[in-house]
């Protein structure tokens, strides 16, 4: 009789603790050790948006253990035959796509379940909805549009028209200022619109690549010391002067299939933007890249400090703020 018992008992734990269940929403999938947004994506053979729009998270959320994620079917997230899809290429942003297509950028976002401020990945397909479903911002003769050239960047942009970069990403709803491409429309805003500068404007970043050492001034005063790590060898830092031209709560490195907290951008290595920021983790694993290296050269060209410094460094920063590599 105890033998029943004891496997009546199991059955009934493996039953509550079964990973996968069916409701009349859908099905619901309890996050197990290791889980990713992206690998149960992966799993059911959806899109981790629509799983986001389903359970109103995210689609960048961590997930932990024992949540519980309403799975939707896959009628649920195919478009329409009459809906527009655009596959996401090198240097997209969904501000830009939206441009593109002469729809909103808020119109494009609800479409996909994702926010204004939502990064996208190439390779992603984006339901560009019709135009009636979406209001077009009216425009006055003063407003300037500029049209991006090659070898333009957000910054040359700004000072060729005497506005802040600020202003600039403000009146387009950038979410990447590093990121525009050849042929992008960008609204120039009028001058009086133009940001004013962080009341941390003074500050220095330095950064000594022989050292490993990065220090933070105030004008001729040392406000922080900290060790850093710079590029591997194939991979190095550029010396020089350079301004932070970007500034994000996370990045991601399509690359090397990253997201880089406390992101500060400073220069451009060819297609991508090499930065400061703090200790990376895996886009499907999400496991922390090189934990315990900080002071060895050991990235792919960027800055990285630990992740307490790295925040205290982003919350100081500001567009503009000068940073200066060194030998």
């Amino acid at each position: 009789m105890r033998r029943y018992s004891a496997i009546i008992l199991l059955l009934i734990f493996l039953f509550l603790w079964t990973p996968v269940v069916q409701a009349s929403s859908g099905t619901v999938y309890v996050v197990q050790p290791g889980d990713t947004l992206w690998g149960i994506a992966q799993r059911f053979g959806v899109s981790r948006y629509a799983i986001a729009q389903a359970n109103g998270i995210s689609p960048h959320s961590f997930v932990y253990v024992g949540q519980r994620l309403v799975i939707p079917t896959r009628g649920q997230s195919t478009p329409s035959t009459s809906t527009r899809v655009y596959v996401v290429r090198r240097g997209d942003t969904l501000s830009g796509i939206a441009a593109r297509f002469g729809v909103s950028l808020e119109a494009l976002a609800r479409a996909n379940g994702l926010t204004v401020h939502s990064f996208v990945y190439v390779g992603q397909r984006l339901r560009i909805p019709s135009t009636s479903q979406t209001s077009t911002p009216s425009s006055s003769p003063a407003t300037r549009v500029y049209v991006v050239q090659r070898g333009d960047t957000l910054s040359s942009i700004a000072i060729r028209f005497g506005v802040s970069l600020q202003a600039l990403v403000q009146a387009n709803g950038l979410t990447n200022p590093s990121l525009i491409y050849v042929g992008q429309r960008l609204v120039i805003p009028d001058r009086r619109g133009s940001y004013v500068p962080s009341a941390n404007s003074g500050l220095q970043f330095v950064v000594d690549v022989s050292e490993q050492r990065c220090r933070l001034f105030r004008g001729d005063r040392l406000l922080y010391y900290w060790p850093c790590s710079t590029g591997r060898p194939g991979f190095p830092t550029r010396y020089g002067t350079f301004h932070v031209q970007s500034k994000l709560p996370v990045a991601y490195g399509g690359a090397w299939n990253i997201y880089m907290p406390y992101w500060l951008g400073i220069y451009w290595a060819g297609g991508t933007e090499n930065g400061i920021h703090g200790l990376p983790w895996n886009a499907r694993t999400g496991a922390k890249v090189w934990a315990g290296w900080v002071g060895r050269p050991i990235t792919y060209g960027c800055v990285m400090l630990e992740d307490d410094a790295a925040r205290t460094l982003y919350d100081l920063a500001y567009i503009g703020m000068p940073v200066v590599i060194r030998p």
